[in-house]
């Protein structure tokens, strides 16, 4: 799941987490002790489909984008996504790589970019990163020299290394308040909930208990496939979800977590099954809360300054 994966209910409201932090005698750490040091980047004059292959061969979200050998930008899925030709234009194969070979990485990334040193203290790195809701920093050194990458999977890998006193349990940190769906809900309702929100990620219900997981990437994938050869209507999502709900759409449950389970378990599943949230659920599967990434990362923050 993804960051609520996180957290969500019926119509937006604000998440309301509880965060209970202990003190922590463990030196500071900073962005050396958690980073990636082989980082790959690529050139800001290279094209978007060079872009999509590294991407996928290496399995990364994020892409440091250089020139002269300096960080310039960074380049996400999400930029790259929005830069495709949709699918509802009917392209042919031969002009739709056309399209993406003539759209240069420059073009469609992000900047300025955020970036740390390897002296930076982890504390830091994490705030930039809850603050500007991005999932990773390009390290550099003094010159703007791409040195590695730090991203929240790896600062949670950093601190499940690090000895904590007391963390609880995930109760005492989860985000309550969630924004959920119905189960028999239109997808179209859903999809609308996740664009208001900002979310990628909708527990489904059914009478309370949690029954599937609404992924932002699964609504898109229906939307494309449904519009492919038509065009452009006033409608949009609603019109090519006709007839199907979240149910349709949905995901099975993995991953759920009981109330009452130790915040450090929970931090060592989100590693094992690389997301960034968990649902928290009763004995009955009703749902109580999402335990976020930033839940974590909030609680680690807590500790560093109390510590």
């Amino acid at each position: 799941m993804s960051d609520q994966t996180t957290s969500q209910n019926s119509a937006p409201q604000a998440a309301t987490p509880q965060h209970a932090a202990a003190p922590s005698s463990t030196p500071a750490l900073t962005v050396q002790d958690a980073m990636h040091p082989r980082a790959v980047s690529i050139g800001a004059h290279e094209t978007l489909a060079d872009a999509v292959v590294a991407m996928q061969e290496l399995k990364v979200k994020r892409m440091p984008v250089t020139q002269n050998n300096r960080v310039i930008g960074i380049l996400t899925d999400g930029e790259v996504r929005r830069n495709l030709p949709p699918l509802k234009e009917g392209l042919t194969p031969w002009d739709f790589a056309g399209r993406v070979g003539r759209v240069r990485v420059r073009e469609a990334m992000r900047q300025p970019v955020h970036t740390v040193t390897p002296e930076t203290p982890l504390a830091t790195a994490i705030h930039t990163m809850l603050e500007r809701h991005i999932g990773g920093l390009p390290v550099v050194d003094g010159d703007g020299v791409l040195l590695g990458m730090l991203t929240l999977t790896d600062v949670l890998r950093a601190e499940a290394r690090t000895p904590r006193l007391r963390w609880g349990a995930v109760e005492q940190h989860m985000t309550v308040g969630v924004v959920t769906t119905p189960a028999d809900a239109p997808a179209h309702e859903a999809a609308a909930k996740l664009k208001i929100s900002r979310l990628r990620v909708l527990p489904v219900l059914q009478d309370g208990v949690l029954t599937g997981l609404l992924h932002e990437v699964d609504l898109a994938e229906a939307i494309d496939r449904a519009s492919a050869g038509h065009g452009d209507t006033v409608m949009g999502g609603q019109f090519f979800l006709e007839g199907k709900t979240a149910r349709d759409l949905m995901r099975p449950p993995t991953g759920h977590m009981r109330d009452g389970t130790p915040m450090r378990d929970a931090l060592s599943q989100m590693l094992a099954l690389d997301v960034h949230g968990l649902p928290v659920v009763d004995d009955g599967g009703r749902l109580l809360g999402v335990v976020t990434i930033s839940d974590v990362l909030k609680t680690v923050l807590g500790q560093a300054q109390e510590g």
